[in-house]
This record gives C-alpha cells, sequence and structure tokens, in this order.
C-alpha cells in the first residue's frame, strides 16, 4: 500500500495516517518509512484512545487541508496513475463534488468478495455524472474508489451521525447536489480479508435501520439547504415514503423476535 502511494505520477501534497491504538508497532514502522524516502507531508498521528474505523475515518477526513480529498483504507493498493487521473478530473469539471471509480477486489486467506455493480450514467464518456433517480440513496463504490471536494465536507459533517459510514453519506450528498461523476476505470486493488476493519459492519437489524434514517435526514437536510430543488421532490417524498415502510417493517419483526 505505502508503495502506491509513494510512486503516485502525480505526487500527494498531504498524507494523513491515523494509527487507532494499533499494537503491532504500526505508526514506529510508517515513521522510519517516512524518514527512509524523505517524505514531506506524510504525517502519523496516534489516537489517544481506540475510536473505531468509523470515527477514525471522520477525523482524519476532518482534518484534511487539500481541495481534493481522497479516503484511503491502509490494505488496498492504488494503481499508480490514480491521483493523476481523478485529480485532472475535477480539474477539468468544476462541477463534480464525488468522483468514484471503478475497482478489482481481490480475496486474501478467505475474504469476502465484493462484486461491482453497475452504475447508470447519463453519458458513456469516460467521465460522466451518475444519473440522479429513485435508487440515489444506494451506495454502488466503497469508499476507497472515492475523491471528493472540500466544499463538500461541512454538509459531510453536518449529516453524519455515529454508526453510519463516511461513503454512505458522501455518496447521498454528491447526488442531492447534482455533483455525483463516475470515472469508468479501475484505480484500486480492493483487497478483502478476514481483518478487514469495515468487515465488522453487521448488516442487520441495527445497520438496516440505520440506513433508513440517515437517507431520511439527509433528505431533510437538503430540503432546509440552499441547494433544494424542488423537481427532485417527487423522488424525495417516494424515498422518504420507502423509509418509513422500511422502518416500521424492521421494527416489526424486531418485536416480533421479541414476543
Amino acid at each position: 500500500m505505502l508503495y502506491s502511494l509513494r510512486n503516485q505520477t502525480r505526487s500527494i501534497d498531504e498524507l494523513l495516517i491515523y494509527d487507532d491504538q494499533s499494537t503491532d508497532g504500526t505508526p514506529q514502522f510508517i515513521e522510519e518509512y517516512i524518514e527512509k524516502y524523505a517524505l514531506t507531508g506524510w504525517n502519523v498521528i496516534v489516537n489517544d484512545t481506540n475510536l473505531g474505523w468509523e470515527k477514525n475515518f471522520l477525523q482524519g477526513l476532518s482534518n484534511a487541508s487539500g481541495d481534493v480529498i481522497y479516503p484511503c483504507d491502509q490494505d488496498d493498493i492504488w494503481h499508480l496513475d490514480k491521483i493523476e487521473k481523478m485529480t485532472l478530473a475535477f480539474e477539468e469539471n468544476p462541477q463534480i463534488l464525488l468522483l468514484v471509480s471503478g475497482f478489482h477486489a481481490f480475496s486474501e486467506y478467505g475474504g469476502k468478495m465484493i462484486v461491482q455493480q453497475p452504475v447508470k450514467t447519463e453519458t458513456g464518456s469516460m467521465v460522466s455524472k451518475v444519473v440522479f433517480n429513485e435508487h440515489y440513496y444506494q451506495i454502488l463504490r466503497p469508499g476507497c474508489t472515492m475523491a471528493f471536494r472540500k466544499e463538500l465536507l461541512p454538509p459531510f459533517l453536518e449529516n453524519w451521525k455515529s454508526g453510519t459510514p463516511h461513503d454512505a453519506v458522501l455518496w447521498i450528498l454528491a447526488a442531492l447536489l447534482d455533483g455525483l461523476y463516475l470515472y469508468n476505470d479501475t484505480f484500486i486493488e480492493f483487497r478483502r480479508h478476514n481483518t478487514n476493519a469495515s468487515r465488522a459492519i453487521s448488516h442487520g437489524y441495527n445497520y438496516k435501520v440505520n440506513e433508513a434514517e440517515r437517507t431520511k435526514l439527509v433528505n431533510s437536510w437538503y430540503r432546509k439547504s440552499i441547494y433544494y430543488n424542488n423537481e427532485k421532490e417527487p423522488i424525495l417524498s417516494a424515498c422518504d415514503n420507502w423509509c418509513n415502510l422500511r422502518i416500521q417493517l424492521l421494527k416489526r419483526k424486531e418485536l416480533d423476535c421479541m414476543v
């Protein structure tokens, strides 16, 4: 992973590495790596307490100072032209708020494979806007494929809540703000194994309720924001109705299980 970051064809201006109280000597290893290759702009921050991967990502994104921010998992492999090509897309199209790419998933030691879902775009060009439709809240690319403008950070921080993956909020916000784009190329080798932090996510009752509730919260924020476009209201209303029904169904099933 570090090799693929260090050897990008367009150098990284700032790299923030947040260590969440690891016990395997990771901070020392990275500090020695930074010193060995004289890497400017690379910083290691060790958390005072274990925050968990969601809040660890949150603080990393919050403290990034660049105009374009790239979430990065610790165990994936970036293609060496990822930064160059995706950043150029931002520079050429100021309408892009969030840009996602394709990925190639590979398994290590029994990791569960992830299937790359198709993304419907407005054109067939290499970089194209994702179609806003009734499926806008469905997250079709993981956070490790994402890059976003810093101006998306304030609404993200306003809408994020504990128990919510950062990529889900970023995706929904960018879709609502007409800034969600796909780069139709593969820029990352997505490593899956039994020790992936995100693998600990349970897609059970709490996760599904959170998914519906966070979608309603973001919709509510959007309606009150300066970005609101009433042409989207039929889709928003249908989405809210679906979320309400989903929550009722989930809670009803949970009650039935408790009887």
